[in-house]
């Protein structure tokens, strides 16, 4: 631009030493050259200027689209991410009344709602996959991964037991377990806990391996946290070991019959929710986390979490 500029410059300068008008005609010859040469190369620097924007949007765009790129993917490949979960543990998973619109998903016949799905919809709409919804048995989860569902998302704990069997994203919730009781118990230690006849638990979860760790004899598995709260309401069981937050989701459904007491009171150790996939694809793995830590830095994280679970009623 500079260049081009010069050049007119010199030009414009050629044409004042060689006329043989009068001043003022040499004055306005030199005028019109030296707007003509502003005009040019102003033309030059916009042209210039376009060309510099085109680019930097077309990379730009560039990168938005390989961002995730999915070919890799011997489960997403197909533009489609299956998920299982337990629809049984508000406000992270369970059946709403199917108002909910969630952009990426195309499949979601038990109308599941709640934190983990949102989230999964979120992630979906990132990878640009259409996310499909598996409402199934706690316990068959981990089993299922990588043959009939792509991942599980149902506020599963991070153990080095579970990681045998699959990968997990990076951590996304800190969680501890609590226990249910009746309004009128007595239970108030550990040692009350472990004095319990009856302690209900969903089978397969890390509150099924803190009950045994203090009763094995008095643990009554069950397939889900709905049924155990309702053993625990009509007198079944003693006591119910549940996440912390959905135990809250419970006591407020049933908040004339039972109680929660924070895990802390029977020294109960801080767990951590992760996303369980495949352990033969490091693409899913990645892209997933990636996903997760974006929506983290860009605040999508926090507003779902104030929405599903800061702001969750029982319904």
């Amino acid at each position: 631009m500079k260049k081009a500029l010069a050049v007119l410059l010199a030009g414009t300068m050629a044409l004042g030493l060689g006329a043989c008008g009068s001043s003022s005609e040499t004055a306005a010859a030199d005028t019109a050259s030296t707007e003509a040469a502003t005009e040019a190369a102003t033309e030059t620097a916009s042209s210039e200027d376009t060309a510099t924007t085109e680019a930097a949007a077309e990379t730009t765009g560039a990168a938005e689209e390989t961002s995730y790129d999915l070919s890799g993917s011997k489960y997403l490949s197909d533009g489609e991410l299956t998920v299982g979960l337990n629809a049984a543990f508000p406000p992270f998973e369970y059946v709403g009344d199917g108002t909910d619109s969630f952009e990426a998903i195309t499949s979601n016949e038990g109308n599941a709602t709640g934190f983990d799905v949102a989230m999964m919809n979120e992630i979906g709409k990132r990878l640009g996959v259409n996310v499909v919804i598996e409402d199934m048995d706690f316990d068959g989860i981990v089993p299922a991964i990588g043959s009939k569902i792509d991942c599980g998302a149902t506020g599963m704990t991070i153990t080095d037991e579970r990681k045998e069997a699959v990968n997990f994203s990076d951590p996304y919730y800190n969680a501890t377990q609590a226990v249910l009781l009746p309004k009128d118990s007595d239970v108030k230690t550990e040692d009350d806990l472990k004095a319990c006849k009856a302690i209900g638990v969903q089978a397969g979860t890390t509150g099924e391996t803190v009950a045994r760790g203090i009763n094995d004899s008095a643990v009554v598995s069950v397939k889900s946290f709905n049924q155990a709260v309702l053993d625990l309401v009509n007198g079944k069981d003693d006591a119910v070991v549940i996440d912390q937050v959905p135990g809250e989701a419970f006591q407020k459904q049933y908040s004339d019959q039972l109680q929660l007491v924070d895990g802390s009171v029977f020294n109960f150790d801080v767990e951590q929710y992760g996303i369980a996939m495949p352990k033969d694809d490091e693409v899913m793995l990645n892209a997933i986390n990636g996903a997760l830590a974006d929506m983290k830095a860009d605040g999508t994280y926090d507003k779902l979490l104030d929405e599903y679970i800061n702001n969750y009623e029982a319904e």
